[in-house]
């Protein structure tokens, strides 16, 4: 009824504007109101799902066309299911299925191939509500009662259902948008707002087979996969060209990104360089303007659908107790038989406050624009574009990880020919984030300090989206893939690799300018710490307080641990060079043996001694009164347990397997010792307080690893890398007994006092019969 006074109201209107000749277009526009009215945005059921708010219960009119064809079921921002609906008598099923992949094979649910199918939710058909072709069901308990597992490792949600309810229905091009509050029970009780869409699949594009050489997501997210070469396709976007015969021609679609309205408008700019950056990369695919970034039209709402992807202001500055938030995200959709994304939401969620901090610890020597903090909007405008840089390689289908970094050579990171053309990193897809090892005499520019998309960003997107026009199916494009490949891998740092975090080697360390040698640029970095700790306190100058002191001082010190442990992952380290059946060669290679020595000679002279100027800088006594409060300390200990850890020691046996590395285990743990313990060989033994729980803790690690057991009754091969084995037990135990020797050869030059109490103790701990 409302829809026919509609038309004669707007029939009405049209004649006392417009005239009587104005009235056979009044037909025709009222039909076109009226069907915008009833179906808005191309309707209710262009997708064969229609739905409405009936007292407070979302009813679903499903049309029969829609029984048992697969649609795709999203829960924003979380995950999407292939789902199919089916009629059982005077039931509606809703069920999740295997997956039909474009590879000619089924993908099981969660992985796990035993399951042909999981039943999400079961519903009595509305017979007075259902009419022709439509079945309407109830389908509230879906959406704010029922267990979903949305991943493979989802751990459910607790719904406090009296809490929680439907806010609205909308419809989308081909998709049903449901809109939800929901009151979670975990941890402390919290309402968020859960957007699901029920979304009908395009015809499967080709997808392109998966090569673990390159650093591509796999078409489904239930796998936590980060080496191996998976079968399955890669999650890349439909891009096809308007112009196949061009070399470079415009996408028939291109990749579109939309400014979420709570952006602040000052930072727009920074976010689109950001995204535009990877320009080049798809103009190397054969693509011109494959993306776009674009102010969201006022028809369209801000809120999740499939439809569109935005760019989200998910920034938490300005909200106390968050400031420090860090860690902008992607959240993707996903069309799993083929690997096409279907939008891709980036959240900048960083803190303007945590960019600032990383960059201020890294490059305050070298960018005088640090030294007024807060930084100004230009500076903190380009660490947004880099952040945002980031998240585009993940919209655009690629992983986090290692992309070559070990390969860059240390001696260009102050070249600033090179860095104009290479960048610090080869990807912005590591986390080697910006260049600290530059010095200040090198006149290196600001804005060759910040990570930026690389050579090997443009690699990967000219390998993933390059039409291969003459390849008739996925499969006979595999030649020309590996040609792609062959051609860059012979350059270390055209070689992406992952270990599963296992961080077993220098080619795979976070949070540090990776280059071939982790030792010189450590020593280049340490010279930049101490320079920004002397700068800490002009910094402070005209604060309130010290608060800013103090996080920079934490900061500078974590950045301090990541540097030593850069220089750590050479001891027992190994290079990865993924390659196919048909490549000759080994995978892993270890580190030179005198790469590694070098390495432990480092961190006994500069990771377990340390100079005052880090320890005791000279404003520590504003943050400090209490030995108790000494984060070095921590990390210190830390190195020392990670020098020590069992699956480095395991890596080393494995080693001594070359005839090369024979017996290298023994004279390892040997200097080892004797730097730890360097005292008890001077003519006065001296050990300072820092000296002394380093001592200790050392001898408790051996002890630890001693003690632990191996249950091999039932072991897998995980627990195995993880436990210390014999052989290791029995080279620590020499070590000890060899400690306890020295260690009573020292006491007997040493008259009493605080040096020899330690000792005791030490020797205790060894052998409490002594």
């Amino acid at each position: 009824m409302k829809d026919i006074n509609l038309f004669f109201w707007v029939s009405s209107i049209v004649r006392e504007k417009s005239g009587r000749h104005c009235s056979r277009l009044v037909p025709l526009l009222c039909l076109t109101i009226l069907f915008l009215t009833v179906c808005p945005l191309n309707g209710q059921t262009n997708n064969g799902i229609g739905a409405y708010l009936e007292n407070d219960k979302i009813y679903l009119e499903l049309d029969k066309s829609i029984i048992g064809k697969p649609i795709l079921f999203v829960r924003h921002h979380m995950n999407q299911l292939h789902v199919k609906w089916s009629q059982i008598g005077n039931q509606v099923v809703l069920s999740q299925q295997m997956v039909t992949s474009v590879m000619g094979e089924l993908i099981p649910i969660d992985g796990d191939y035993t399951i042909e199918e999981r039943v999400l939710g079961k519903f009595p058909l509305i017979t007075e509500k259902s009419k022709g072709n439509q079945l309407v069901i109830d389908a509230t308990d879906l959406l704010l009662n029922l267990e979903i597992r949305w991943f493979r490792f989802y751990s459910q949600e607790t719904i406090l259902r009296d809490l929680s309810f439907v806010k609205s229905v909308e419809f989308m091009d081909g998709e049903t948008i449901i809109r939800t509050s929901q009151t979670l029970t975990e941890d402390s009780p919290r309402s968020i707002s859960v957007d699901y869409s029920f979304y009908t699949l395009p015809e499967p594009m080709r997808g392109r087979l998966f090569d673990h050489r390159m650093g591509y997501m796999l078409d489904v997210n239930w796998s936590n996969r980060r080496n191996g070469n998976y079968k399955a396709t890669i999650a890349r976007w439909r891009l096809e060209k308007k112009y196949p015969e061009q070399k470079l021609s415009e996408a028939i679609k291109p990749i579109i990104f939309y400014f979420d309205p709570a952006i602040p408008d000052k930072w727009k700019r920074y976010l689109r360089a950001g995204i535009m950056e990877w320009s080049p990369a798809f103009e190397a695919a054969g693509f011109k303007n494959a993306i776009e970034v674009k102010e969201l039209p006022d028809s369209i709402s801000s809120e999740n659908s499939v439809n569109y992807s935005l760019i989200r202001w998910a920034n938490y500055s300005g909200i106390r107790s968050a400031e420090m938030e860090s860690g902008s995200s992607v959240r993707l959709v996903t069309d799993h038989r083929s690997g096409e994304i279907l939008k891709a939401d980036i959240l900048i969620s960083s803190s303007l406050q945590s960019l600032s901090d990383e960059y201020l610890v890294r490059c305050a020597p070298l960018d005088l624009r640090t030294l007024n903090y807060p930084f100004s909007d230009d500076l903190v405008g380009d660490l947004i574009q880099s952040v945002t840089a980031h998240e585009a390689g993940h919209a655009f289908g690629i992983m986090d990880a290692n992309f070559g970094e070990y390969g860059y050579p240390v001696d260009k990171m102050g070249d600033v020919d090179w860095l104009r053309e290479m960048g610090h990193t080869p990807s912005v897809m590591t986390y080697a984030r910006h260049n600290y090892i530059a010095q200040p005499e090198d006149h290196v520019p600001p804005s060759l300090l910040v990570q930026k998309v690389g050579p090997m960003d443009i690699h990967h997107i000219k390998w993933g989206y390059t039409m291969l026009l003459s390849a008739k199916h996925l499969y006979d494009e595999l030649p020309f893939l590996d040609a792609m490949i062959r051609e860059k891998d012979s350059i270390a740092w055209f070689r992406f690799n992952s270990d599963n975090y296992g961080k077993i080697g220098p080619g795979n360390t976070n949070e540090v300018v990776d280059n071939n040698d982790p030792v010189r640029s450590t020593e280049l970095g340490l010279k930049n710490i101490k320079k920004v700790l002397e700068l800490l306190p002009a910094l402070n100058r005209d604060k309130r307080d010290d608060d800013l002191l103090d996080r920079l001082y934490d900061k500078t010190l974590e950045l301090w641990f990541d540097e030593m442990k850069h220089v750590t992952s050479l001891i027992g380290g190994v290079t990865i060079y993924n390659k196919a059946g048909f490549q000759k060669g080994d995978v892993f290679e270890p580190t030179p043996i005198d790469e590694q020595k070098r390495a432990l000679k480092f961190l006994i002279e500069n990771a377990f001694i340390v100079p005052d100027w880090l320890s005791s800088p000279s404003f520590v006594n504003r943050l400090s009164y209490s030995t108790g409060s000494d984060i070095l300390m921590i990390h210190q200990i830390n190195l020392l347990s990670d020098v020590l850890n069992v699956q480095r020691m395991r890596r080393l046996e494995f080693m001594e397997k070359r005839p090369e590395y024979r017996n290298f285990i023994a004279p390892l743990l040997a200097e080892l010792q004797a730097g730890l313990f360097h005292e008890l060989h001077e003519k006065e033994t001296q050990i300072s307080k820092r000296r002394q729980e380093l001592q200790l803790e050392y001898i408790t690690l051996l002890i630890n690893h001693l003690k632990s057991e191996t249950n091999y009754d039932n072991i897998k091969v995980l627990q195995l890398g993880r436990s210390t084995s014999q052989s290791l037990k029995s080279a620590y135990a020499e070590n000890l007994r060899d400690l306890a020797k020295q260690i009573q050869s020292a006491l007997k030059k040493i008259e009493g006092g605080n040096n020899k109490e330690h000792l005791k103790i030490c020797l205790m701990k060894i052998d409490p019969d002594l």
